[in-house]
């Protein structure tokens, strides 16, 4: 059967790059990529582990500049930015914002309220989350199972809410998770 199916399977290769030993004049110059594209590349870089950060990505505002002007250019813009603001403990929202204002114009204020707001809600519907179940598992032990475990992880902040109001007063799991 081999023989036969053999000139129709798809063959990949897979290109690994390891961004350490490309210099950044490269990645800025990414034949066949575009700016976003390069801008990602400079942030797996560099975003998670340089302190000076601001200071790398006001080197790239040209790349940054292009990209903002693309098609759903600042959306893209605003992931970016949530991305360097969630790995990058030292980059302070107000500095990214500084220097996107400064090389772009006033109207990156709001990416940065955007990636900021998104982190804001990310790590308060965590927190909701980890508080119900503990409460659950205290209430209810052994009740609590995967299928429990995954409603929650996967439950709207809205819903997280009325869970967490009903487990103080119904007496049965079923109860508290009921839509």
């Amino acid at each position: 059967m081999r023989p036969a199916v053999e000139p129709y399977l798809v063959r990949f290769t897979y290109l690994l790059l390891d961004l350490s030993e490309i210099s950044d004049d490269e990645l800025r110059e990414g034949a066949m990529r575009s700016a976003l594209a390069r801008l990602v590349a400079m942030c797996f870089k560099h975003a998670r582990t340089s302190a000076d950060f601001v200071q790398i990505l006001g080197r790239w505002r040209d790349v940054v500049r292009e990209v903002a002007r693309a098609p759903n250019g600042m959306a893209a813009l605003a992931q970016v930015m949530r991305y360097i603001l969630e790995v990058n403990e030292q980059v302070r929202p107000e500095a990214l914002q500084a220097l996107l204002e400064r090389e772009i114009g006033p109207e990156t204020k709001d990416t940065i309220v955007t990636a900021g707001q998104e982190l804001i809600e990310q790590g308060r519907k965590q927190g909701i989350q980890a508080l119900l179940l503990r409460q659950v598992r205290r209430r209810f032990g052994a009740e609590v199972d995967l299928h429990v475990e995954q409603r929650i992880a996967t439950a709207s902040v809205e819903q997280i809410e009325i869970w967490s109001e009903r487990v103080l007063t119904v007496s049965t799991l079923a109860e508290v998770l009921a839509d």
